[in-house]
């Protein structure tokens, strides 16, 4: 998908709800400002990072079979809404950090988690399936906690 900020737009609803979910964050954030970091997250990037559904993209290329990267397609945007809806929350709401120095599970880790099951995959899609299994299971730990 070249234009990932209208993809992200059209889960501005299911963001609105995620938003409202959290008593305790949408007392201290506004839904515009969540959804600020959901866009950046997602489509935008930021800090030098480009955003997830681009970097997806990157992980993806090399699988062969159209099936199974559209498979591990659909889990990459499921997985990058759901980071992005803890994620974007303010800082003392949030359970997922972008760095390692602001905690544990964060972004950067899951980032280079990709990079290396992107190079070390066999073009089946394995390694990177895996990779998601994991940080799925992380992201699954953190919210539960």
């Amino acid at each position: 998908m070249s234009n990932y900020s209208d993809l992200v737009d059209s889960w501005r609803q299911e963001f609105q709800a995620a938003h409202a979910r959290d008593d305790r964050n949408a007392i201290r954030q506004s839904f515009g400002d969540y959804w600020s970091w959901v866009r950046v997250f997602l489509a935008t990037g930021g800090a030098g990072q480009r955003g997830w559904l681009e970097q997806g993209d990157e992980v993806l290329r090399a699988i062969r079979d159209e099936k199974t990267a559209a498979a591990l397609r659909a889990r990459v945007n499921d997985l990058g809404k759901a980071i992005a809806a803890e994620w974007a929350k303010e800082g003392r709401s949030r359970r997922v950090y972008s760095t390692f120095l602001q905690g544990s599970p964060n972004l950067r880790d899951w980032g280079k988690q990709l990079q290396r099951a992107a190079a070390a995959d066999a073009g089946d899609g394995a390694a990177i399936r895996r990779a998601l299994d994991t940080i799925e299971g992380e992201l699954r730990a953190a919210l539960e906690a």
